[in-house]
């Protein structure tokens, strides 16, 4: 899966700006989350169609990357998700970003992207959707 992040000044109207531009390029919004740090905002996007996504957004003047994200499915309960950072961090693998997916039957879904994503697809390999 792929993220997109986007990093622009917050104002009234950011999020409709990007939605509406990714819309007349028929891109679905999968996933969002937004948060600001001062006079700027980042957005987290999910995507259904990434180089539209990031080609349409390049055109508006937006600074967007995208990053290969790892969907692992571990258990909804307490200590699940520590377990499996633990595991990164013993291996010295980073955690760059992390965001929950879907909840649901008992088990998560997590994206996360690292500093070493191949060395983390070897490690989780089990829990890897």
């Amino acid at each position: 899966m792929h993220r997109v992040t986007v990093v622009a000044r917050d104002r009234a109207g950011l999020i409709a700006e990007v939605s509406e531009l990714l819309a007349a390029r028929a891109v679905n919004i999968l996933a969002i989350d937004g948060e600001t740090f001062g006079g700027d905002a980042v957005l987290h996007l999910q995507v259904d169609a990434l180089d539209a996504a990031l080609s349409v957004l390049a055109a508006a003047g937006f600074q967007a990357v995208s990053e290969d994200v790892l969907l692992l499915r571990i258990e909804d309960k307490p200590g699940a998700l520590a377990h499996v950072s633990r595991r990164l961090a013993d291996a010295r693998i980073s955690i760059r970003g992390i965001s929950m997916v879907q909840r649901g039957g008992g088990y998560a879904i997590v994206g996360t992207s690292t500093d070493d994503n191949p060395r983390a697809r070897a490690l989780l390999s089990g829990d890897l959707v």
